[in-house]
């Protein structure tokens, strides 16, 4: 499980990585969330969301990253239907539950260079309160279990992470041909 777990930590922090440089910027966006448990921080920082993958195959995912500025860690929801889910209350659940149409979440504790730990979202909600094609805001709150880099051997560690977000892309404007 270990193995998997630092795996999941790489993934996550190249798709915060590139959702955080390719589409925040481009509009407002902020977070404020709290953390308590095996962790104490208040994280806030930028919002970025949406697709990742190939919706075309049926490949894909929707994500909405959460990441903080400094070293007070990331949040990370992901559905696995693909899309901008519409305004509503969504399950989050441990993992794969056959027929929910609910969030896996994520929290990183630490920074990008230097993670400290990553707690896997148990169960909670997220509440959509507004979405469409160039915004999304909600408020979640999850308990999550996982571990701390310092002893990455014991799972038992958990966190509860609550608080709110809101994020507005502005429409890309036309991109130049490539040679």
């Amino acid at each position: 499980m270990k193995s998997v777990a630092v795996l999941g930590l790489g993934v996550i922090a190249l798709t915060t990585g590139a959702f955080m440089s390719a589409g925040a910027a481009a509009g407002s966006s902020y977070f404020d969330a709290s953390v308590e448990g095996a962790v104490s921080a208040r994280p806030s920082g930028k919002v970025a969301f949406g697709v990742v993958g190939d919706s075309a195959s049926g490949v894909a995912a929707f994500t909405i990253t959460l990441d903080a500025d400094g070293s007070a860690g990331a949040i990370l929801f992901t559905s696995l239907e693909g899309r901008m889910p519409a305004p509503g209350r969504y399950e989050v659940t441990g993992g794969d539950v056959a027929g929910t149409t609910g969030f896996r979440a994520s929290y990183i504790a630490g920074s990008p260079e230097r993670p400290s730990g990553l707690f896997r979202g148990e169960r909670g909600t997220l509440e959509i309160m507004a979405s469409g094609a160039g915004h999304i805001n909600g408020v979640f709150s999850f308990t999550g279990s996982g571990f701390l880099s310092a002893d990455s051997t014991d799972e038992s560690a958990e966190v509860t992470v609550s608080g709110a977000f809101a994020s507005t892309h502005s429409a890309p404007g036309p991109r130049a041909a490539q040679p």
